[in-house]
């Protein structure tokens, strides 16, 4: 059973979101792992994809929209890809997430989201995982 991570975080919008993704992607891919950043669409993906190539402005974080053979240590796709870690931007439960190590949902102050997540938490519980929560400021 992968371990299950909530992020809960106190800022508002899907941009709150998408950096908080960029930076526990970065730090993932640090300790060795690869991940996998999935969103509800393209659009999404392709802001993301963007994102990661500014927002560390002193540093390269490697990453790409496909896994190419396993060369993209992070993939932003909302098509299955492989990784360890499954960051989870769109509002449904992953259908792979117990073929991960971990998986981390990003919930930001938005109501919609946060109804989402609570969701979500409940699928994985009913499961058998146990979800951690932690709460960003």
């Amino acid at each position: 059973m992968p371990r299950i991570d909530f992020y809960i975080l106190a800022a508002q919008g899907a941009d709150a979101r998408a950096q908080f993704s960029c930076t526990l992607a970065a730090q993932a891919w640090r300790d060795g792992m690869n991940v996998h950043i999935i969103t509800d669409d393209e659009p999404s993906a392709a802001h993301l994809d963007s994102l990661l190539w500014t927002f560390e402005p002193t540093s390269f974080v490697p990453h790409g929209r496909a896994s190419l053979a396993g060369q993209n240590p992070i993939v932003i796709s909302p098509d299955s890809q492989p990784g360890q870690l499954l960051i989870n931007l769109s509002n449904a439960t992953p259908g792979d997430w117990n073929e991960r190590r971990q998986v981390a949902e990003i919930i930001s102050a938005d109501e919609p989201i946060r109804q989402a997540g609570r969701d979500r938490y409940r699928q994985y519980q009913q499961a058998g995982a146990k979800p951690r929560t932690h709460h960003i400021d």
